[in-house]
This record gives structure tokens, sequence and C-alpha cells, in this order.
């Protein structure tokens, strides 16, 4: 029996196997891959934060307003993968940005449009 027919007629069956599911983005960071899901679901994504202020509610949630909008840690936003809120200032992806302040989350940049002190917390 030749050696080729013999490798096809065991593959054969496997050509018409359905295809695997793709890996889909497992080598990307929570910010790229939630840009790369807003992106297919039609929706303006930007690695921008601005962190124009925190409301902490004495018995409910603390919502930390991040461009204009309102976020919260639980449930999560998907604009924003990864937000921790603290006292004076958020977490997103593991980068700080205080009240005031707008940061790229790719480059880094960072643009403070308050002076220093400008902000105080309030026990």
């Amino acid at each position: 029996m030749n050696i080729k027919l013999f490798f096809i007629i065991i593959l054969l069956p496997w050509g018409n196997a359905p295809l695997a599911e793709p890996l889909g983005t497992l080598f990307y960071s929570p910010t790229e891959r939630a840009a790369l899901v807003a992106a297919r679901a039609g929706i303006s994504q930007s690695a921008v934060y601005t962190l124009n202020g925190i409301t902490q509610r004495g018995a409910g949630k603390t919502v930390a307003w991040i461009n204009g909008r309102a976020a919260t840690e639980d449930p999560p936003d998907l604009a924003i993968p990864t937000l921790v809120i603290k006292r004076d200032h958020v977490l997103i992806e593991g980068h700080p940005i205080k009240v005031g302040e707008s940061l790229d989350i790719i480059s880094g940049q960072r643009v403070l449009r308050l002076p220093e002190q400008a902000v105080q917390v309030k026990p």
C-alpha cells in the first residue's frame, strides 16, 4: 500500500470535522480586550480616562465619575475593564488616577487639570 494513500485514508474522517473555536484574545490586556469587544459591538472606546469625581454614599455603593459617566466596581462597567474605587482616587488596570486627572492607559501620559491640593477629602 502506498504511504500517501494510507495517510489520506487515515486523515479523511477528520477532513469534514468542524473547526475548533478560535482562541480569541488570549494575549491581550484587559484594557485591550475591552477595546476589542467595544469595537466589535460598534461602541467608541478610548484608552483615555478622566476621573471627574467620586461619590460615596453612607449605606450605598461608591460611584466613580469617569469620562462623565457613573461607574461602579460591581457590576463592572464594560467600558472600564478593571476598576477599584478608593477614598480619594481610583485604580484602572492598576494605574492610580486622582480626581481631575486624565490618564492614557496605553501610553501612560497623565494630564492634571487641577492644581495640587485643590481637591480635599473630607471625612
